[in-house]
């Protein structure tokens, strides 16, 4: 299944881990855990740090229970990461599919990809494009973090 939530990229991995190490080991509800975001890793709010639960869950590097979420023990490896982050993420796959040889922005690639967006997406915010740009944007930067691609002057290609 994939996710929709992406949260900010943020400047290295070493956050990603910082996140990811406030996550319990044992797997404790999501409100609990968010509590922890917040409290242990200056996540700003609860639906910040919600999008970080489901995020990394999507990453691999949380697992997502009956009982809740909880951290992986293993270490945060950039390729499985990376992987994961195609497999996992929603319209990650076609963001990095669309990415080229050349240099392209934000707003380009979300052109390639516009058709992609669920329609119940389109109805429910009146400036829908705007919004999924932005989105798109996020996934672009998660996969320059990653190594999947390279941004210069706000614009993207593949790497």
């Amino acid at each position: 299944m994939q996710r929709k939530p992406v949260p900010p990229a943020p400047a290295s991995l070493t956050r990603v881990r910082e996140v990811r190490d406030a996550v319990p080991l044992v797997p404790e509800p999501e409100d609990d855990c968010c509590r922890r975001l917040v409290e242990r890793a200056d996540v700003h709010d609860r639906g910040e740090a919600s999008a970080w639960l489901v995020f990394l869950s999507a990453l691999g590097a949380v697992e997502e229970a009956d009982l809740g979420y909880a951290r992986v023990r293993d270490d945060l490896d950039r390729d499985a990461l990376a992987g994961n982050f195609r497999e996992n993420v929603f319209l990650a796959p076609e963001v990095l599919d669309a990415l080229g040889d050349d240099f392209q922005s934000a707003a380009a690639i979300f052109e390639a990809v516009r058709e992609r967006v669920p329609r119940w997406e389109r109805t429910k915010r009146q400036d829908w494009e705007g919004f999924w740009t932005e989105r798109v944007e996020r996934r672009l930067d998660w996969a320059v973090l990653l190594g999947l691609a390279e941004r210069t002057d706000g614009e993207y290609r593949a790497d």
